[in-house]
């Protein structure tokens, strides 16, 4: 059993899973934090699979510390954490949006450093390396219209300009998640074996799903697309149908 206090502050919280099959690293989009894998990770104990919720810094438990700004840095310090702590159990890695490069990362640095790598790859809700945004980088926006692109991508609650503080920091913080991912130096050789899934909301008009099978290019393993319903943040049924795929997909661990 891995003792919760021993991953902190990078693994705020763990749901200890009795005779856990496999462990899930889980990122966060740009401008989130580990408690959005609350839910998953309630709907993912009864199969055996832990969740660890990553937090990267500068928010929630982490909110005193400085952003990260090196992802290869932050993946490194990560993994230095974490690896010991798995061990030899078998574990996938997990990110949605902005937390799906960070997942490619950490995978790519255990493939590339003498990590075991993950048993599957889930990237969720974001365009493959090869296809950037349009308004690439969106870290070097001008406030108003990244204000704008939060927005769009509907995490940004409709009244939150009614609270200058709190916009402030959500507005600062999803900011510097973005620089961080759009300033990844993607390598050229995918060097991953593992299979891959990327997953995309069927009416996420920011990652248009004809895009997602490009993503094949970055493992030599098998890969699978799946489409959710919802946005770029899905719907209850979309969330319930992601638990399904990640449960069919691990379920040989």
């Amino acid at each position: 059993m891995t003792e919760p206090a021993l991953l902190a502050p990078w693994i705020p919280h763990v749901r200890t899973v009795p005779g856990v099959r496999i462990v899930l690293l889980c990122f966060p989009y740009a401008g989130g934090g580990a408690s959005a894998f609350r839910g998953l990770a309630a709907a993912l104990a009864s199969r055996g699979i832990e969740v660890w919720p990553v937090q990267p810094p500068g928010r929630e438990t982490r909110f005193s510390e400085p952003f990260a700004t090196d992802l290869v840095g932050m993946t490194k310090t990560l993994a230095d954490v974490v690896m010991p702590h798995i061990g030899d159990r078998p574990y996938a890695v997990y990110g949605h949006s902005g937390g799906a490069i960070m997942a490619y990362a950490f995978a790519r640095h255990a493939a590339t450093q003498g990590h075991p790598m993950p048993r599957h790859l889930f990237v969720s809700g974001c365009r493959p390396p090869q296809h950037p945004d349009p308004e690439f980088p969106l870290h070097e926006l001008p406030h108003e219209r990244f204000l704008t692109r939060l927005f769009e991508y509907g995490r940004m609650p409709p009244d939150v300009m009614d609270y200058p503080d709190i916009a402030e920091t959500m507005v600062a913080t999803a900011r510097a998640d973005l620089r961080l991912v759009e300033t990844y130096p993607w390598p050229d050789d995918p060097a991953l074996n593992c299979p891959l899934t990327a997953l995309g909301g069927v009416e996420d008009a920011t990652v248009p799903v004809e895009l997602l099978p490009e993503w094949r290019m970055m493992t030599c393993g098998t890969m699978e697309t799946v489409l959710l319903p919802g946005g770029h943040f899905l719907s209850p049924a979309g969330e319930q149908r992601l638990t399904e795929v990640i449960r069919r997909a691990l379920s040989g661990y």
